[in-house]
């Protein structure tokens, strides 16, 4: 703890000193006006506007289907620390934190950021060029720009196809000298553990596996007995989510500081963060395991001359996650209770046994590290004597823009260039000691160990490993001319024309991720009533041939402000009423997974002998077939929209209607040709899915005295189907055509069998032998028998129906913030070792109410088997439950400290505030949604921390 409180001292050292020091440095000239238009006024924004793509407008003349949050307005009544978790339920339009209306599935924007493998991703844009948005703070952004449809996204080219989250972090402003602090100390506590048999229980229900495998039982009751009450270190009964082993709870710190000025000349901001989160683990250097993430942002404005100012931004994040070797919580979910005993206390053996004296590791001199010749490796050895293994990582960014105010040329032209590089690497360094494990022999006749057997060896040679190593890197550029102009007050004119590229490299990768267009703005309004958005991109590829790598992706909105037409102005109900229309089709690659599907591709099969059969060549077939007319996927798009504020801005509504055909999705086409032909089939432009979609947003605002209330709701319901899908089946209910793009088929179950005569008249089920409490399929083509052939349509894996709610209500100094979101019409199957039992696998307690002769009527899960059972576990019916939810995720509570303590503390603003994130989850299968097998567990987290701002 003492190490935090260091920290935070800095940081309240740095807040009185930085601004001092930078005062100095920085010139201070007159306050004469720049002439830089908005755009260009060293990064400070006016007041009703919303960045789009590459410009910033009036929030009232917005064309496209656009959401926009205000970054510090939340961090005022929400602490969420990470831009990553700000959009679920709050943002009309997202699914969740990463999709924009449901739409893109299989589709991949991954690969421009390095941010991972996620199907249907939008792409994140910070500060005008894509990124990776992990380990960005809310205190660093200064504002969120959601673009949703054609439209507004095309300027980013190929990449914008699943629609653009454009992301800009904060910048000083002229004469205001900022020093915020933020301090928040936390815990996380689990939802559910996973919750799996004792030994007794397992050797009892392992016994009736056996007997339904028509085997003999495998532990006498003597046994079971002394695994239920005999000595624990004879008869183990490991708990691997105790709390003898795990903590009830986690804890975290994080401090986060801004430090802001400047003047006419330059201007600057100051983050940095710092963020500690500690171990689930109880023991070992498992114990001691935490996960730290330092960051440090600085953003300069600088005016070189009247005409032309730059902005420099730098960013570095240094995280490390530091535990003990191995995976505890991957060994926790299928290590069986009784399988060794984890350690072995040293007072039950002879003192002077041979292997006791001479040992090299014990835990706090009072236990040996157990195992057996089976398990010579432990998460118990690796925790306490195995060593340390760290994860490092660094992420640099660098941002470079010159703004160049042409205006001397014609009023409102101006030229902007904007130059980033990111770099982020991360590798393995662990400390690797073997260890001894020891097996105790144990008297026949009463609990005394009269002997130990050892496996394995004592080691520390105290040597690194570094491995695992990994480096991505990102260069970006665009140079922007822009015009924007007001003619007479009524006929605004503005167009921008812009030329982007990046390059997206990492290991081990030769070729890179390129993506460079030309992109291309004419737009007007006329009197703030009429608007038109010409909008369009030129895109390249370098994934197609040489005479079809480029595209023309055109776009137009249309919007009408009803409410400024004279007979709307006798209306005094109705403040703002807008309508807006757009479509769009934007060409891009990135359904194309990988280069040259274009070309002939040819790879070796088999062989042929040749000089007397003594030696032979790997023979050479074809892989695919040429085509060069490969082309461009399509997004194609029609957007209607409505607005409108309503009794003096009390209520605002925002609703789009959205229809989007992506067409060209590139397959080989095998159902066009017959089988033989299959080595030749190229790559063809050929499936195409829809989206049909209806989002809406609803916002009350009114305050009453001391009183304020505030409550938004939104809502998104989009649904998808399969045009034109490559498949061959015989039967046509297995065509996936006319379903959902996130459909997936299965097997219908009817139950399970009953007995024997159930078996005999019922179709042959091809999986393997069936016995009595297996599952029951349906034989959906009537031919006699159950195979892949009766798999149907199950489910969707997307909920259509998704949404969010805010709440905050605010008397006098006190506000009481509250999120929720949800979703329905999702369904989920129960799979993996921890619902589908059986063989050696370990036995969780969905097997209590396995099927047996007498829980025939009312048994919810099959007979359970000591062999693999390929007959029960596939996805099926019978697996498959619903996953709709209605999750709190936040409430926070706010008290900012009178004007008169303020003032004394020489300060402008101090907030104290308790929250709880993921506090309660309302679903019908709340426990299976809240359990996570195999890994850290899911987790509500309640904090307490302050606000100070100088």
């Amino acid at each position: 703890m003492k190490k935090y409180i260091l920290i935070i001292s800095i940081l309240f050292f740095l807040s009185n000193y930085i601004p001092t020091i930078a005062s100095g440095f920085f010139w201070h000239g007159n306050n004469d006006s720049s002439g830089i238009n908005e755009l260009l006024d060293n990064g400070e924004e006016k007041k009703d506007t919303v960045n789009i793509a590459f410009k910033r407008i009036t929030t009232g003349n917005i064309v496209g289907a656009v959401s926009a949050l205000n970054a510090p307005a939340i961090n005022e009544e929400d602490n969420t620390i990470w831009v990553s978790e700000v959009f679920a339920g709050r943002t009309m339009g997202m699914l969740g934190n990463t999709n924009i209306r449901g739409i893109g599935i299989s589709i991949d924007v991954a690969d421009l950021t390095g941010s991972g493998t996620f199907s249907g991703n939008a792409l994140f844009i910070v500060d005008g060029l894509p990124r990776d948005i992990g380990g960005l703070r809310m205190s660093e952004i200064e504002n969120i720009t959601v673009l949703k449809d054609v439209n507004a996204a095309i300027l980013y080219g190929s990449a914008a196809i699943n629609g653009v989250v454009l992301i800009t972090t904060k910048r000083g402003k002229t004469g205001e000298s900022r020093r915020n602090i933020s301090v928040n100390y936390g815990i996380s506590t689990p939802l559910e553990l996973p919750e799996f048999l004792n030994s007794a229980d397992y050797m009892t229900y392992h016994n009736r596996a056996r007997i339904n495998d028509g085997l003999e039982p495998q532990y006498s009751d003597e046994m079971i007995q002394n695994y239920r009450s005999g000595n624990k270190y004879r008869y183990p009964d490991v708990d691997y989510y105790s709390s003898e082993y795990v903590r009830s709870f986690r804890p975290y710190v994080d401090v986060a500081s801004e430090f802001s000025g400047g003047n006419e000349m330059a201007k600057y901001y100051l983050n940095l963060g710092m963020n500690s989160v500690g171990s689930w683990l109880n023991f070992g250097e498992g114990a001691n395991a935490r996960n730290n993430v330092f960051n440090v942002r600085g953003n300069v404005d600088l005016k070189i001359i009247d005409w032309i100012n730059t902005s420099i931004d730098a960013t570095a994040l240094f995280g490390t996650s530091k535990g003990a070797r191995g995976n505890y919580f991957g060994n926790a979910a299928t290590l069986k209770p009784h399988e060794y005993t984890p350690l072995i206390p040293i007072d039950l053996i002879d003192p002077q046994n041979t292997l006791l004296l001479g040992r090299k590791n014990d835990v706090n001199g009072q236990y040996l590290l157990g195992g057996n010749i089976n398990q010579q490796t432990t998460p118990f050895g690796n925790g306490y004597a195995g060593g340390v293994s760290e994860n490092i990582y660094r992420n640099f960014s660098f941002n470079n823009r010159i703004n160049f105010d042409l205006g001397m040329l014609t009023e409102g032209l101006s030229f902007h260039t904007n130059l980033s590089f990111d770099y982020y690497t991360v590798y393995n360094q662990t400390v690797d000691n073997q260890y001894s494990v020891y097996e105790a022999v144990w008297d026949d006749n009463e609990d005394k160990i009269i002997d130990l057997k050892q496996y394995g060896k004592d080691a520390r040679p105290g040597t690194q490993t570094v491995g695992g190593a990994l480096f991505r890197r990102r260069i970006g550029f665009y140079g922007l001319l822009n015009y924007d102009r007001t003619f007479d007050d009524i006929h605004n004119v503005s167009g921008s024309l812009i030329g982007y590229g990046s390059q997206f490299k990492e290991t081990l990768d030769f070729q890179g991720v390129k993506h460079a267009h030309l992109g291309l703005r004419l737009a007007y309004t006329y009197d703030n009533r009429y608007m038109v958005d010409f909008s369009n991109a030129y895109v390249n590829s370098v994934k197609l041939a040489p005479n079809n790598r480029r595209a023309f992706s055109p776009s137009l909105g249309l919007a009408w402000v009803m409410s400024s037409e004279e007979f709307l102005s006798s209306a005094s109900n109705i403040d703002l009423l807008k309508f807006r229309l757009s479509g769009g089709i934007l060409n891009s690659d990135l359904p194309i997974a990988d280069f040259f599907y274009y070309d002939n591709r040819y790879g070796t099969s088999g062989s042929y002998n040749w000089y007397e059969g003594t030696r032979s060549r790997s023979g050479v077939m074809s892989n695919w077939g040429e085509n060069l007319n490969l082309g461009f996927a399509k997004r194609k798009e029609v957007n209607i929209g409505v607005e409108g504020l309503f009794f003096d801005k009390m209520i605002g509504l925002n609703a789009n209607f959205f229809y989007d055909i992506y067409s060209d999705l590139v397959v080989r086409p095998s159902s066009k040709y017959a089988g033989f032909y299959n080595d030749f089939i190229s790559y063809s432009n050929f499936e195409k899915d829809s989206y049909t979609g209806l989002e809406a947003g609803v916002n009350f605002n009114k305050s009453f005295g001391d009183w304020n209330l505030q409550l938004g709701v939104n809502a998104l319901y989009v649904t998808s189907e399969r045009l034109i899908v490559d498949e061959v089946y015989a039967d046509e209910y297995r065509y996936r055509k006319g379903y959902p793009k996130d459909a997936t088929f299965g097997l219908e179950a009817l139950g399970l069998f009953k007995d024997q005569a159930d078996i005999d008249n019922s179709p042959w089920q091809s999986f393997g032998a069936v016995r009595p409490g297996d599952i029951k399929y349906k034989d959906q083509n009537g031919d006699g028998v159950i195979d892949g052939n009766d798999e149907v349509y199950l489910r969707r894996w997307q909920a259509p129906f998704s949404g969010g709610m805010h709440l905050k209500i605010s008397y006098k100094n006190l506000t009481l913030f509250a999120l929720g979101e949800g979703r329905s019409g999702a369904d989920t199957f129960m799979e993996g070792d921890y619902y589908w039992v059986d063989g050696n696998d370990k036995y969780s307690e969905i097997v209590l109410n396995s099927w047996t002769p007498e829980t025939a009527s009312t048994a919810t899960f099959p007979r359970l088997s000591s062999v693999s059972n390929n007959n029960n576990f596939r996805r099926s019916t019978f697996w498959l439950y619903n996953n709709d939810y209605f999750q709190i995720r936040k409430v926070q509570l706010t008290y900012k400290m009178p004007e008169s303590f303020i003032k004394a503390m020489k300060m402008n603003d101090f907030d104290l505030f308790i929250d709880a994130s993921n506090l309660y989850q309302f679903a019908k299968n709340k426990k299976i949604r809240e359990t996570n097998v195999g890994g850290n567990p899911y987790s509500r987290t309640f904090s307490i921390g302050l606000r100070t701002k100088f």
